[in-house]
Order: structure tokens, then sequence, then C-alpha cells
């Protein structure tokens, strides 16, 4: 991918961005790996960068978004405990800030990062979660929100009280407690259906959450419209293969749902067949509210720039039309509408 991205890009670096899709759980810097590892005594089959690189990074397509998915599992491992689980929010909303985000939405599974951990708590990781945005948002000027997943592979029961955990956490007198704006039901759709997860999405906009949904990824255009009949999300993680169906296209125009497109994770799960086949050029001329996101970004050795860069270079976007997906994001937030006022996307700050 380097020959495409060869030209300097600090202009982009400094357009003031709004990133709505980064996991939070797939997004641990390489050198953060290897020092937790370290420092705690995991055996990661690795005691060097570039080592650790071939088991945690995916920069080339895989079989699909299964195989991707087994790579999380590598990041989970060092999200271990409070300290960590605090340092790697911290170092995702550093990372933001580098990239030029002004509001960051960061989604993390709690069901996900406790597996395996017995002694690790939902609480304990919210908590970290919590500590961890307080801290960077102390360190940076950046607005942030919080998206809570649930895993559609896991037990039922497990996510279900992880997202009532999550709650109490949003009602409680802690001082980011507002932070926890969203809820999203993430992991391939293969195998399951919307309304295993009706139950869950009600809890979740109950509690005052927004809800998007991880759909039409590696799947069709029929199973993104039937999460919209079903689910009703307000935003729909990838999305792509609506392009397939026009009249889902039209579905997301009249219903006014925001895709958030991650280009770079497409291809490498080979939900496009290639960079070319990519549909975020036809979805944005075709008038459906979308943005650029990165998904995971250190697991997928990339960073937001990376991605726009990306669009400019093979789809033609050109300022205005970021701009233009910029305000999209920012409008399709969770974050309140008050927190929402302090952004500023016009770069003069």
């Amino acid at each position: 991918m380097s020959e495409l991205l060869a030209p300097e890009a600090a202009s982009l670096r400094s357009l003031p961005k709004v990133q709505l899709h980064v996991h939070l759980d797939g997004s641990v810097r390489l050198p953060t790996i290897l020092d937790i590892a370290q420092q705690d005594g995991l055996d990661l089959g690795a005691d060097s960068l570039e080592a650790l690189a071939a088991k945690c990074q995916v920069t080339q397509p895989v079989s699909g978004l299964p195989a991707l998915l087994d790579v999380f599992w590598v990041h989970q491992r060092v999200l271990n405990s409070y300290r960590n689980i605090r340092r790697v929010t911290f170092e995702n909303i550093e990372d933001a800030w580098r990239d030029g985000v002004r509001l960051l939405e960061l989604r993390f599974a709690p069901t996900f990062i406790a597996a395996g951990k017995p002694g690790l708590t939902n609480d304990e990781i919210i908590n970290a979660v919590l500590d961890g945005v307080q801290e960077g948002m102390a360190a940076y000027p950046i607005e942030l929100g919080l998206i809570v997943i649930t895993v559609r592979d896991l037990e039922l029961s497990t996510n279900r009280q992880a997202l009532l955990d999550a709650l109490r956490f949003r009602r409680s007198a802690h001082p980011m407690a507002e932070r926890i704006v969203g809820f999203d039901l993430a992991a391939s759709e293969m195998g399951t259906r919307p309304e295993d997860f009706v139950e869950l999405v009600a809890m979740a906009r109950a509690g005052g959450l927004g809800i998007t949904v991880h759909s039409g990824e590696d799947t069709t255009a029929a199973h993104v419209q039937r999460t919209i009949e079903v689910l009703a999300p307000e935003r729909i993680g990838h999305g792509i293969q609506a392009w397939h169906d026009p009249a889902v296209v039209q579905l997301l125009k009249m219903k006014g749902i925001h895709l958030e497109v991650s280009i770079t994770s497409n291809w490498l799960t080979r939900s496009v067949a290639s960079f070319a086949a990519h549909p975020i050029r036809k979805l944005y001329d075709a008038g459906v509210s979308l943005s650029i996101n990165t998904d995971d970004p250190h697991l997928m050795g990339i960073d937001l720039v990376h991605e726009y860069r990306l669009a400019q270079k093979l789809f033609g976007f050109e300022l205005s039309d970021f701009e233009r997906m910029n305000r999209e994001a920012l409008a399709h937030s969770f974050l309140p509408e008050r927190l929402k006022k302090r952004v500023n996307l016009l770069g003069n700050e």
C-alpha cells in the first residue's frame, strides 16, 4: 500500500476530523503489546516488534472476516488489568488527536475483553476505560464518546450483563459517565439473525444509547435491509454491500442512516475484491451519508490519514468531500448536542 501513499499528507493530517468507528480492543500499539507482555509475563510467542507484527497485524487480505477476527485475540490478551486497559484507552485518544480527530467515538466489548480472565470484571473494564478517557481528554482537546459492544457469537447472558453494567455506569457519579453514548452489535452476521438481539437493542435504546450495528460487511444487501427493519439503527458499521441493491440504498437515504466506512478493513477481509471495487464513491455520489474510519488501526498497520489519502488517490475525493463527510459524521455522533457544539471542524483553533 505504501506506493499509494508516498506524497506528503500533512494537509490531510491537519484537517479536523470526526471518527466514529474504532475498536479499542483491536487497536493496541505494537510496542505497548510487547511492553505489557514483558511486564506481565505473557507468552505471545514473540520477543521483538518484528515477530509480534507477524502475529497481531494483518496487512494483506485474509480468507475473510473470521480470519481477521482471530487476530483480535492477541490484542485481547494484553487488556488484562485496569492499568493496561486505561493505558490503551489513553493511547487510542492520543493516536486520534495526532490524526487530526476532534471528535472520537471509541467502542469496546467488555465480554470480549473479559473472556478467559476470571479475575477481570465488567466494572473494572468499564472503569478503566472511563478513567483512560478522563486522562486522555485532560491531555488533548478532543471530544469523546464510548460505544459498548455486544458480540454476536458470545453468550447472550454475558452480553446482557455487560450492557446492564455499562448502563449502570452511565447513571453513576463518574465524571465521564455521560461519555457512554452508544451500543454496537459486532462480529460476523453469518449464522445469526437481527431478531436474536432485539431485546438488547431495546434495553440500550431505553437506556439512552444511540444504536449502530455491524451489517453488510461480508454479507449482503438483504442483511442490511433486515437490520434496518428489525433493529432500526441510526448508523451502520460498514454497510457497503447495500450498494448491490438500489432499493436498500434508497432505504438508507430515506431513513437518514449513516454508514461508518473502513476502506482498508473491507479490503483485508475480502468484503471487496480489490480497492478499486470498493463502493464508497458510488455510495457517496448516490447521496448516502457516510464517513471514513479506521476500524482497527494498529491491527491493520494504518492510521486515519492513511485512509483519507487512500480515498483521495483511488476515488478522487477532494477536501470539500472530506469536509462534508466530517460534518455528516458530527451530525450523526451519539454525543449530546451541547458537547457536539464544542467541536470545531473549521481548522482555525
